[in-house]
């Protein structure tokens, strides 16, 4: 089978970009390759630009397993990537033709495709996903990873302050990421990265981001009041949605959602209910899963988790401030352990933070990040997770890897961490410190219910069931 995938990061680049999907997109090359039946292909763009060329064109690219894997990237392309590049040129992403040819070119050059699975589709345009009507007997996959074909912003939190339930047609979004960082900005790094790859010296790109990141940050606070306007308007905004569900409608055979909460979202989006399809992300933890909770660790104390980022959006602020307002004979029963990287001076403030629960905790502390060869160290010293987003998080990764290593999942009832198992025990309502406070005063106060956790569990998938469901629809 010929498989081209795109995303909009390579998914060997350095410096661990583009997320969970960039490692769930390296997962799937990894399983499939090992296949010689198998053809695959990866495309990517929206980073790639080139100070002595303007044209957007195509260009053979070098990956981690060599000819297993044919890699192309996108250079000048005229969508930017990632989503938010683009926050203030909508109309360039709905209107333009360019990478649509250079798409279709693409395919015609390589021979045609089997099946063309987009794992998201910032750094190209919207009529991309049309690329069906030229090309009617390739099988097109969606997943969807994030809410960018809904929200311009990836995420549907308005203005990094609430959900956004209703965008008014497009009004909402004219007044929100009032700290957006301008899409020249973006560009500027992407030149100077490209330089510094060929050279070798991604390290000193990566420092560089940093620096623009902290310097145009300050510079684009508060870029937007409510009284400014934006190039991109209410009725681009509005188009925005219609179209990329129209194309999903139309073009694309099959969409697949992470969660049953992120399927949920895209049916009440507009999408076909018939073409939506859940499909758990494949863990190669799920091999291994421990299946019942570590009830004898700190009897006497109950060791929580955060692990991820400082992020708002993510429940940190939530969670410091519900954990500093908890009864103190529940407080002085409970370890807090924080693994998150400090990228910020926000993030120093942060951490000072949780060294001062060590006042109102028995104890907390916390370590600069993990990486995965940490993780099974890490979580035989927790008794819980602790997932308290405040947005449709589609599902946390983390999620995953807590339940897979025995650890239960104290979740938001927003996004798809919730749904890995049925246990009453184990969700409370976002945003919400009582219920919190309820549900995690009752596990400290009765460890055994972490068992029910597991009682309940939805069983994870492994890579192989995950690779298994995917070639299920591509042949179909």
């Amino acid at each position: 089978m010929k498989i081209l995938y795109y995303n909009w990061i390579q998914f060997d680049k350095k410096n661990n970009e583009g997320g969970g999907v960039n490692i769930y997109q390296k997962n799937i090359i990894e399983e499939l390759i090992k296949d010689n039946n198998n053809d695959i292909y990866f495309l990517s763009s929206g980073i790639y630009y080139d100070f002595l060329k303007k044209k957007a064109y195509i260009k053979k690219s070098s990956n981690i397993y060599g000819k297993k894997c044919k890699s192309y990237k996108i250079i000048n392309s005229t969508c930017v990537a990632p989503a938010k590049a683009m926050y203030d040129d909508i109309d360039t992403y709905l209107n333009d033709n360019e990478m649509y040819e250079l798409l279709k070119e693409f395919i015609i050059e390589q021979g045609g495709f089997d099946v063309i699975h987009f794992n998201n589709i910032e750094g190209l345009s919207a009529k991309c996903l049309q690329i069906k009507k030229d090309f009617p007997n390739i099988k097109i996959i969606y997943s969807l990873h994030n809410y960018y074909l809904f929200c311009p912003q990836v995420n549907l939190f308005y203005n990094n302050k609430c959900n956004c339930e209703d965008f008014h047609e497009g009004e909402n979004c004219t007044k929100c990421l009032k700290n957006y960082i301008p899409q020249k900005n973006f560009l500027i790094f992407y030149k100077i990265d490209t330089i510094f790859e060929k050279l070798g010296l991604s390290n000193l790109s990566k420092r560089i981001k940093l620096f623009f990141k902290k310097i145009k940050g300050k510079q684009s606070k508060d870029y937007l009041d409510d009284t400014c306007c934006m190039k991109t308007t209410k009725q681009s905004f509005n188009r925005f949605r219609k179209v990329n569900v129209d194309n999903l409608n139309k073009y694309v055979d099959v969409i697949f959602s992470v969660s049953e909460r992120v399927k949920n979202i895209a049916i009440k989006m507009g999408v076909l209910e018939e073409k939506v399809i859940t499909n758990y992300i494949g863990t190669k933890f799920a091999e291994n899963s421990i299946d019942n909770a570590n009830l004898k660790l700190n009897d006497n104390y109950l060791t929580i988790a955060y692990m991820g980022y400082f992020d708002k959006i993510k429940g940190f602020d939530f969670l410091m401030n519900t954990l500093n307002k908890l009864p103190n004979n529940i407080a002085e029963k409970i370890n807090f352990l924080c693994y998150a990287k400090i990228k910020t001076a926000e993030d120093e403030a942060k951490v000072e933070q949780i060294e001062k629960l060590n006042t109102k905790l028995h104890f907390a502390k916390h370590y600069n990040g993990y990486t995965h060869k940490e993780l099974d160290d890490i979580l035989a010293k927790i008794n819980l997770g602790i997932v308290p987003v405040i947005w449709e998080d589609n599902l946390p990764q983390v999620a995953i890897e807590y339940a897979a290593h025995g650890v239960p999942v104290l979740a938001s009832d927003l996004g798809g961490a919730h749904e890995l198992s049925s246990s009453k025990y184990f969700v409370f309502k976002n945003n919400n410190a009582e219920d919190f406070t309820k549900k995690l005063t009752d596990i400290v106060n009765n460890k055994i219910l972490l068992n029910d956790y597991f009682k309940k569990r939805k069983k994870l998938t492994t890579m192989k069931e995950h690779i298994d469901k995917l070639k299920y629809y591509y042949e179909r």
